[in-house]
Parts: structure tokens; C-alpha cells; sequence
């Protein structure tokens, strides 16, 4: 066989991953749809184009390994304390729930108790690939629902890891069984000591002195060695691949190389990540599903209907309201490449009576090509719940939090305040006069209140009489009369902020008496954010920081702090 016979899966996975990749962005659907389609068409059920074995699904796992990795670049220990609620509460009961309903339906079709246990936790997780790309291009990934959603996703995906080591003891005795869950937590927890040791006290040094050779193209091969080395380690101990991956991420998330290696690492999670997807197209019978379709598509909507409901619930037992338990309901209620995983297991796909192995293969398939569409009918879902509380008044605070911010209008410059001001706990009060823009910030999870400003009973509900400060959109609300009183006696009036599109807007506006900032840079709104921040007293360090996280959810790769540290490598 010549060489040209070696290369001609590789050019038609790149072929077929550039045509998906384009239809898709053509008929306005997200990649991974097109993704999986392509793999179904270039399968064994269809054109059979590629052999379907171990090393497909083996590439297919790296792309995994690598956003697991991404996504611990993203994660550290301050993120699990500021989002200590959605990764220890919020998700453990979304897990829960839905495992058990599942492992019940499970156990009335016939699956052992065990089995039923493994698959039904398994259905319970939500597609940490398909999540994200959504969010990416919804651009979300930092307003409350992605923020919810991504810290979920990581908490399940540290679930899965243990899922997967169950289901890998399946067929042993209970005993045995209960050792292995014992043991594999010690070593998750041995492993997590030892990344943030290795993170902090050998690998940041290494970067320093890799950074010293002036050698960029190093800066790739070590990242994928750490990548790659972490993984097998995991895996070797008998956790994950993506354990391995996952640590290794979190370990160099208090780097200041992180954006580097991030940025280096990104062609090869792209690349790997659409292989996932058409492997898992390629792993859809399409014989079989087009025989049993009505089966398929039955299994699909149930897991959809079934989960969308139980995250609505868990969501509002953790306290979010309705428009936002909605949104994360049917944005977490597709099934899992985890899912896939599990059942494809030897010790669990011949476990399961019947046919349901390849169905539910081929259900979970079809809930992550539905999940875009599905996603979208949540947010109108949402909508339609805020729309319907408009007339409501705010509750009054239970305690009294002293005089808030107050933001006028729910634009995007004015929600990237409110994001600021609530990561640094800062009381703010939102107050939005357009049914449209209310209804959609409140659906994204914002703390906002509909209504006129003027009207006085507003203002005295949320104690907002006499503010810190103002935050203007763009389209300016009406001012309330004497809302430019101090907070304090004595002290001087609000200082009033304002993002503007030009220079003559800006100096329009500030002979107004508001502090007015063009806005030139992304994410919009940010020099008005920071002077805001810079105003309320907050240390020019915190908001370095905090900018600095913005912009890595927004996938902003060329970050003033990213570009110093590439400067740093070049000139090294």
C-alpha cells in the first residue's frame, strides 16, 4: 500500500470537516450539526468512505481530552469558590435527579439495577462540546446562564470520571464494586494535590525558563507534551484520559502563560474536536435508525423532554428564577459524548438487554444534532416567562445593602457592568423601560427589574433612591427627578457613566455631566466598566484581573496580558 493510500482517510475527514463546516454556517446551524452529518455520510452505514476503528475513536477521544484541557485553563480554585453554588449544589441535584428518573425508566425495560444505575447517571450529563460551541456562538459564555453552564459542565464532567470507573467494575462482586468507587476517589483527589503542586512549583518555573530560549515553537511541543503526559498518567492509574487532561489545564490556570499555551493548543482541539463529532456521526447505524426510526426519535424527545423538566426543577430549587431554570433546562438537556462512551463499554453494552445499546447511541446522537434547535426554543421559552412577570414589583431587600449602583437600560455596555459589579459584590440595581431588552436580560440571568424610572415606587422598592452611582445606556432613560442626590449626606452627587460610539457623542454627553468613554475596544462597554470600577474604589490590580478573565470567556485570545506574555517570550 502506497503512501497516498495512508493519506486518504486523513484528506477526507479534512474534506468533509470543511464542506459540514461551511453548509452549516450557510443554512445558520451550528457546526457540530454539520459535523455529525458528515460522519454519518462518510461512515460504514452510508458511503463507508472510512473504516470505522480503534484509532478513529481514539483521535475522536483527543479532541475531548484537548477542550477538557481548554476547559481547565479556564477553571482554578477561586472559580470554584465564586461558582460554589452551580458546582456544589445546582449540579450534583441535576445529576442526581436525572440519574435516578433514568435508571428507573431503565429498570422497567428490563436493565439490571447496576446497569441501570450507570446509563441512567450517564444520561444525566450534558455535552461539555456541544454546550460550548452553543454559548460561543450565541456569545454568551460570560453572562449568568454561560457562566452556570460551564461551571456545571465542569462538575460534570469530574462526575463522569467516576461514572466511567463504575461502569468499568460492572460485572464484579458489590464489595469489590464499592472498593473501586473508594479507591478512585483517593486517587482523584491525590491527583488534584498533585497538579496544583506540579502546576505551581515545577511547570511555571519550566515556562519561565522556556521562555528565556526565545523559542516559540517549544512553547507548542511542551504544551501538548503536558496534554498528552497528564492524560496517560490518569489513565494509567485507572482514571481518565480526560481526567489527566482536565488537571493538567487547572494546574496551569495560575500561570501567566496559560493564554500562550492556550492559543497554541487551539488548532489541535479544533481539529480534533470536529473528528469527535463525525466519529460519532460515523458511529450512527443508519440502516438500523431509519428501520426503528420512530424508537429513535421517541428515546430522543424523552431524554430531551425528561431532562429539560428535571434541570428546570433542580434550577429553581437552587434558587434561579424561571426564565433562567428554563434556559438551563433545555440548554443542558442534550445527552453526553460521556453517554456514548459508557455504553460503548464491553462491560455495559452487553448488559443491556435487546437492541437499546445501539439505540440509545443513536438517540443521544440525535438530542445533540436537536440541541441548537432545542436551545433556541428554551430562550423563547424564557422570553415568553419574563415577558409574562413585566408588571411585577421587585421584592423589598431583606437587608438593607446601603445605596446600590444604578443602571439605566440593559444594554451590552451596561450588561458588562453589571457583570463587573456583581463579580466584585458590588449592589447594584437594574431598572430596563423596553419590553424587549428587559425580557431578554432577564432570560440571560440578569438581576434586572422592568418599569419607568420615574416611577417613584421603583426606586423605593429597591432602595435606589439615592445611588452611588448611574450607569446609562446608550439610548438614555428618563432621568427620575432628584435622583441626583448623594448617597450620603454632604457627599457629592452620583457621578453618571455612559458608553458612547464616538468622539462627538462623548463630548456631547459630557457636557451633560456624565462621565463619558468612547467605545473602541471589546467587549464593548470595557472603558467605561473599568473607569466605573476605578470610581467605586476597586484595586487597579482586581480589575486587571477581572478584565483579564472577560476576555478569555469571550475566546479574545490577544488580551493586553497575552500579548505581554508573548512579547516576553519573543524577547526573552
Amino acid at each position: 500500500m502506497g503512501p497516498e493510500h495512508a493519506l486518504t482517510p486523513a484528506i477526507i475527514f479534512l474534506l468533509a470537516g470543511v464542506v459540514s463546516a461551511f453548509a452549516s454556517r450557510a443554512v445558520r446551524l451550528s457546526p457540530v450539526i454539520g459535523y455529525l452529518f458528515a460522519g454519518v455520510i462518510i461512515g460504514p452505514s452510508a458511503l463507508d468512505l472510512v473504516e470505522d476503528n480503534s484509532t478513529t475513536h481514539f483521535l475522536a477521544e483527543l479532541g475531548v481530552v484537548f477542550l477538557l484541557f481548554d476547559i481547565g485553563l479556564h477553571f482554578s480554585l477561586d472559580e470554584v469558590r465564586s461558582r460554589r453554588d452551580d458546582i456544589l449544589r445546582f449540579a450534583p441535584m441535576q445529576v442526581a435527579m436525572c440519574g435516578f428518573v433514568f435508571a428507573g425508566l431503565g429498570i422497567l425495560f428490563g436493565f439490571d439495577i447496576p446497569v441501570a444505575l450507570i446509563v441512567g447517571a450517564s444520561l444525566g450529563l450534558s455535552s461539555t462540546a456541544v454546550v460550548a460551541r452553543i454559548l460561543a456562538d450565541r456569545r454568551k459564555p460570560g453572562c449568568p446562564i454561560g457562566r452556570s453552564a460551564t461551571a456545571v459542565l465542569v462538575a460534570q464532567d469530574i462526575v463522569a470520571i467516576f461514572i466511567i470507573v463504575f461502569a468499568a467494575v460492572i460485572n464484579e462482586a458489590p464489595e469489590a464494586m464499592g472498593m473501586a468507587i473508594v479507591m478512585s476517589l483517593g486517587k482523584a483527589v491525590i491527583a488534584l494535590a498533585i497538579a496544583l503542586t506540579v502546576g505551581r512549583f515545577v511547570v511555571k518555573p519550566a515556562f519561565r525558563a522556556l521562555a528565556a530560549t526565545n523559542n516559540q515553537e517549544a512553547f507548542t511541543v511542551v504544551a501538548l507534551l503536558i496534554v498528552l503526559t497528564a492524560s496517560a498518567a490518569t489513565a494509567g492509574v485507572g482514571l481518565s484520559l480526560t481526567a489527566g487532561a482536565f488537571l493538567a489545564g487547572m494546574a496551569l490556570s495560575e500561570t501567566q502563560y496559560r493564554h500562550v499555551i492556550r492559543a497554541e493548543i487551539k488548532p489541535f482541539q479544533s481539529l480534533l474536536l470536529g473528528l469527535f463529532f463525525m466519529s460519532v456521526g460515523m458511529g450512527v447505524d443508519l440502516g438500523g435508525v431509519l428501520a426503528r426510526w420512530p424508537a429513535v426519535l421517541l428515546v430522543a424527545a424523552g431524554i430531551l423532554l425528561i431532562k429539560s423538566g428535571l434541570i428546570f426543577v433542580s434550577a429553581r430549587l437552587s434558587k434561579r428564577n424561571e426564565p433562567v431554570s428554563a434556559q438551563l433546562g433545555f440548554l443542558l438537556s442534550q445527552g453526553s459524548e460521556f453517554t456514548l462512551v459508557v455504553v460503548a463499554l464491553p462491560a455495559v453494552a452487553s448488559s443491556m438487554p435487546g437492541t437499546w445499546s445501539s439505540l440509545l447511541v443513536s438517540a443521544v446522537a440525535v438530542t445533540m444534532v436537536a440541541a441548537p434547535v432545542w436551545t433556541n426554543l428554551g430562550v423563547r421559552l424564557a422570553h415568553w416567562i419574563a415577558a409574562r412577570s413585566k408588571a411585577d414589583l421587585p421584592a423589598a431587600p431583606e437587608h438593607d445593602l446601603g445605596p446600590p449602583v444604578l443602571i439605566l437600560g440593559m444594554s451590552e455596555e451596561t450588561r458588562l457592568a453589571a457583570d463587573a459589579l456583581r463579580d466584585h459584590e458590588i449592589h447594584y440595581v437594574a431598572l430596563e423601560a423596553d419590553p424587549e431588552q428587559f425580557v431578554s436580560a432577564a432570560s440571560d440571568g440578569y438581576d434586572v427589574v422592568y418599569g419607568d424610572p420615574r416611577d417613584g415606587r421603583l426606586l423605593q422598592m429597591t432602595n435606589a433612591t439615592s445611588p452611588r452611582a448611574i450607569v446609562h445606556a446608550l439610548a438614555r432613560q428618563p432621568m427620575p427627578p432628584g435622583l441626583l442626590q448623594p448617597a450620603v449626606p454632604g457627599a457629592d452627587a452620583p457621578a453618571r457613566f455612559i458608553s458612547v460610539p464616538d468622539q462627538s457623542a462623548r463630548i456631547r454627553n459630557a457636557s451633560l455631566g456624565l462621565r463619558a468613554h468612547v467605545s473602541a475596544a471589546k467587549p464593548a462597554g470595557v472603558e467605561m466598566t473599568t473607569d466605573l470600577l476605578t470610581w467605586l474604589g476597586v484595586e487597579q490590580a482586581d480589575i486587571t484581573e477581572w478584565l483579564e478573565d472577560q476576555l478569555r470567556r469571550r475566546g479574545l485570545l490577544k488580551d493586553p496580558e497575552e500579548e505581554e506574555d508573548e512579547a516576553e517570550v519573543e524577547s526573552a
